[in-house]
């Protein structure tokens, strides 16, 4: 059975993507596109390849096109881990579009650090797969990856695709919505700062809370729900009315922390997140957030992979995705 995957030639029985380009008066590359529901074209010209292909009787055969591409349809996918309420939803994401475009997808948990990532995208290449989207907490020089194309999903690596969000955009609404709220002690639970997201995030949100607020702590941990000692005690302090976090998963820590230190949330203390995972909206939680589009990293990390096949000339993209505030009922007004 002929399985979906990415336009290619095909073989001499039958007619070309090249064939089918000339007679409809398009590139290849568009032809490609249009077979392949990238939607980078207008309707009108959509319709036109796709009549004159059919016209044309052009059928696309995948054993074919591995025999003469290399190609064999299947994508990878690297995250730091799957114990997340973040990444599966980017993965999820990953797994949908690409199965849209005719492809299967390999998913590897790296887990944290520079020599986990590497054996991780080598792992990758063993396996055969045409390209790769991966969530990376580290940089790798370009000379130390695969010869095959990888999509860096949240922070940009030099010579590589990429898409993220909007992280320094996300740390400064933050800081307008604490200040717009009435709040002036602030304590801040950071991330990793050398992580990229992480650092975007804190420097958008002081930028922006620079002579408005005053904030009386900034401690920093790992992304991980468990605070360290140096923050329980800084909440135990009582010393702020808002406590911004450097994502939802922290943010549910200091949730925690505070109710086992019998601090009423938001009647004493209110706490900001960023994020906005699946578990944000929950009724016991109901966290104040930053959206970053999860599913949409995912989804726009895999067309730009298939583009990269489909085109491995064109200029490199960073897409950079809006982020929004969501108000819930963990932040109160003044």
């Amino acid at each position: 059975m002929a399985r979906k995957g990415i336009a290619t030639e095909e073989t001499s029985r039958g007619p070309t993507m090249r064939d089918v380009a000339k007679a409809a008066g398009v590139s290849s590359a568009t032809v490609s596109y249009v077979l392949n529901n990238l939607n980078k074209v207008t309707p009108e010209v959509d319709a036109h390849v796709r009549k004159v292909a059919r016209e044309m009787g052009y059928s696309r055969n995948s054993a074919a096109r591995a025999l003469k591409t290399g190609r064999h349809n299947v994508i990878g996918c690297i995250v730091p881990t799957l114990a997340s309420p973040v990444f599966p939803e980017i993965v999820q994401a990953v797994q949908r579009r690409a199965e849209e475009l005719g492809y299967a997808t390999f998913v590897i948990d790296s887990g944290e650090g520079p020599k986990r990532e590497a054996q991780a995208i080598q792992s990758l290449a063993k396996h055969g797969v045409d390209g790769a989207v991966a969530l990376l907490a580290s940089r790798p020089p370009l000379a130390d990856l695969p010869q095959f194309p990888i999509v860096a999903i949240d922070q940009p690596v030099p010579g590589l695709d990429s898409v993220r969000a909007d992280h320094r955009t996300g740390g400064r609404l933050m800081a307008e919505h604490v200040i717009a709220l009435g709040h002036k002690r602030v304590g801040l639970v950071s991330g990793e700062l050398d992580l990229l997201s992480s650092r975007e995030r804190h420097e958008g949100f002081m930028d922006a809370a620079r002579g408005k607020l005053e904030i009386c702590w900034d401690v920093e941990v790992s992304l991980i729900p468990t605070l360290p000692r140096e923050a329980v005690e800084a909440i135990r302090r009582r010393d702020v009315t808002m406590i911004a976090c450097v994502n939802d998963v922290v943010a549910i820590g200091v949730l925690s922390a505070l109710r086992d230190n019998g601090i009423a949330v938001p009647g004493e203390v209110s706490v900001f997140g960023f994020d906005d995972m699946v578990w944000s909206h929950w009724p016991l939680i109901d966290l104040t957030t930053i959206r970053q589009p999860l599913a949409e990293l995912g989804r726009d990390a895999v067309e730009l992979l298939v583009e990269r096949l489909t085109d491995p000339e064109r200029p490199q993209r960073d897409i950079v995705l809006p982020v929004s505030l969501v108000e819930r009922g963990s932040t109160r007004r003044l």
